[in-house]
């Protein structure tokens, strides 16, 4: 009876112990693509793997209610623009969720369509979808900068 005891205490103890183990690191959680999800700003902070470089900036802002962006960017010009439309999500059965746009004042669609590869509360990736070899990253901000909102009016 002494040894079923002590057995049974040293597996109570083993349990206990195992129990006890370091705390799981938190994985971010990947958000379904939605209107909501991606509303806010977002500033590019990578193309293709490479930083952004210095002296151009491109920040695109997402309104939910009316499925329109606002898009503060130095990037292919030698000036700072601003640029407004409406944008469109879409879900394709085999590439996933497909974000896409139209300029306002007649300046057409956007050149490429994006496969949102990851949305997560403060990140976003997307891939060009007919050439998976564009890659963006966007971080999620509070506001654009003032200087940069001064500088396309």
């Amino acid at each position: 009876m002494k040894n079923i005891l002590k057995i049974t205490a040293a597996i109570l103890f083993a349990l206990c112990f195992n129990a006890c183990s370091e705390e799981e690191e938190s994985v971010p959680q990947q958000l379904e693509v939605t209107p909501n999800n991606i509303s806010g700003i977002w500033q590019l902070s990578e193309l293709n793997g490479t930083a952004i470089p210095d002296g151009s900036f491109f920040y695109i802002e997402y309104v939910r209610k009316e499925r329109k962006f606002t898009i503060y960017q130095k990037f292919d010009s030698m000036y700072p623009r601003c640029i407004t439309g409406t944008y469109y999500i879409e879900k394709d059965p085999y590439k996933g969720y497909l974000l896409s746009g139209k300029y306002d004042y007649g300046m057409g669609d956007w050149n490429n369509t994006y496969m949102v590869t990851a949305l997560y509360e403060n990140e976003m990736v997307l891939t060009v979808s007919d050439d998976s070899g564009e890659v963006s990253r966007y971080v999620r901000c509070n506001e654009i900068p003032a200087e940069i909102v001064d500088s396309v009016k």
